[in-house]
């Protein structure tokens, strides 16, 4: 991806244009009008039940153009699964620093220790791993009262910034991960640590690749007695739809409803 990055600077299938879709879909990159007399309202997929869809058809079609350049059908993105004590460390094979996926960009202080959730600033490593583990059963279990307490607030036509909100994995561990990881010695956190840089480091992608397990984990096999049903029926979010290339380099539009 990188190479056709060299090869062919306006192919949108190349590790910066795709690293830019995130961008193009958040920080008011778009608008769209609202009501009457009102100023337009910023184009935003995060802080919203667009999230967890959003980053899925991210991930599906950056999978399909990996798999396609390499020559392999079946190639799955790995996740970092640090909802894990075993995982709540950066990969060893993100540091190597003559690897495609180093970025250095990141925080030098972190790069080998232990995933801070909660932004706590803990060094001892075992208090961490016990806090961590404490935020995961709050943002998967406990701390849901309904499907928008975990997917985010409802985003619709019309909406305004104060009627949206994020669901707890995006407000918590998600957001945290991104803080941790991104250098604060850069202007805005780069890379990771914000919207329009975060696709930039590889890691970015195996993150979300383990924040759309979380999403599966909880729809599926996270039992429930305060949320029955975990659907969201709202055509407001089952017929959103995004705009990706595929594999071949074809602009195609998916919906909610069919992630």
């Amino acid at each position: 991806m990188k190479q056709l990055q060299k090869d062919n600077p306006n192919d949108p299938r190349g590790f910066m244009q795709q690293a830019n879709i995130h961008c193009a879909y958040c920080n008011g990159a778009y608008t769209y009008d609202t009501q009457p007399g009102q100023d337009p309202f910023t184009l935003q997929v995060h802080n919203s039940w667009l999230f967890f869809p959003f980053h899925r058809w991210y991930l599906f079609f950056y999978e399909r153009i990996l798999g396609e350049l390499i020559g392999d059908p079946n190639f799955a993105l790995p996740f970092w699964n640090w909802d894990n004590p075993k995982g709540m460390y950066i990969p060893e094979y993100f540091l190597d620093c003559r690897s495609a996926l180093h970025d250095c960009k990141r925080n030098p202080d972190n790069l080998k220790a232990v995933v801070d959730l909660g932004f706590t600033g803990n060094k001892n490593p075992d208090q961490v791993v016990t806090n961590n583990l404490s935020i995961m059963y709050n943002e998967m279990v406990a701390g849901n009262a309904d499907a928008y307490g975990f997917m985010g607030k409802p985003y619709c036509q019309g909406s305004s910034g104060k009627d949206t909100g994020p669901g707890s994995i995006e407000r918590g561990s998600h957001t945290a991960v991104h803080v941790f990881v991104g250098d604060p010695r850069e202007p805005s956190g780069e890379d990771l640590g914000n919207f329009y840089s975060a696709g930039r480091d590889p890691l970015f992608f195996c993150h979300h690749s383990n924040v759309d397990r979380m999403w599966t984990l909880w729809q599926y096999y996270v039992p429930s007695d305060q949320i029955p049903d975990k659907r969201i029926l709202s055509d407001n979010f089952l017929k959103a739809s995004f705009l990706f290339y595929n594999e071949k380099a074809e602009l195609v539009r998916v919906k909610v409803e069919e992630c």
